[in-house]
């Protein structure tokens, strides 16, 4: 124990001066963002009554099976109210909304992300994500602000970009 300590002992202040080190990295001027996912798609699923007639043949199985063992016969019965309350629960809708759920000028990835636009001016932005992709969020970083485009469709928030689509940004200097 006391060797690990005095190792830690030496290894402090070398540790200490790496971590106080600053790096100086060259960086343009982040100008704006745009976060980006892909569109909410419709999951099939079983309709509430659906769900309320599936757990009644769950339950009448289980009755069945656990029935047919002498020792099982009150589990039988709890088995069978359990089933009953969870088949008549999930028929009141507890999760309404699934979404599958989760960076050139790009959407290029396939499961969503963020744009950073590092220069001012009107740039196409095209998706090249194999899906379409939905604009989540348009972020512009003072003194930039999001102006008019001269193309269409522009770039804002809820717009769904077909996949080899283009949407434009155009951020410029705001005036002083």
């Amino acid at each position: 124990m006391i060797q690990y300590t005095k190792k830690l002992i030496y290894l402090a202040p070398t540790l200490a001066s790496i971590l106080s080190c600053a790096d100086a990295i060259a960086q343009t001027p982040l100008i704006g963002t745009i976060v980006y996912g892909p569109v909410p798609q419709s999951i099939p699923t079983l309709s509430g009554f659906m769900l309320v007639i599936l757990g009644l043949v769950f339950a009448v199985l289980a009755f069945r099976v656990l029935r047919s063992h002498s020792a099982s016969k009150p589990l039988a019965s709890i088995v069978t109210v359990g089933i009953l309350v969870l088949g008549a629960a999930s028929g009141n809708q507890l999760i309404q909304h699934a979404q599958a759920i989760p960076p050139s000028l790009s959407f290029s990835n396939s499961s969503g992300g963020v744009l950073n636009i590092d220069s001012l001016g009107e740039f196409p932005v095209l998706n090249n994500s194999g899906r379409p992709q939905q604009i989540l969020n348009v972020i512009v970083t003072p003194p930039a602000i999001d102006s008019p485009t001269s193309q269409q469709p522009r770039c804002i928030i809820g717009l769904a970009v077909q996949n080899n689509s283009s949407c434009y940004i155009n951020f410029t200097a705001a005036p002083i």
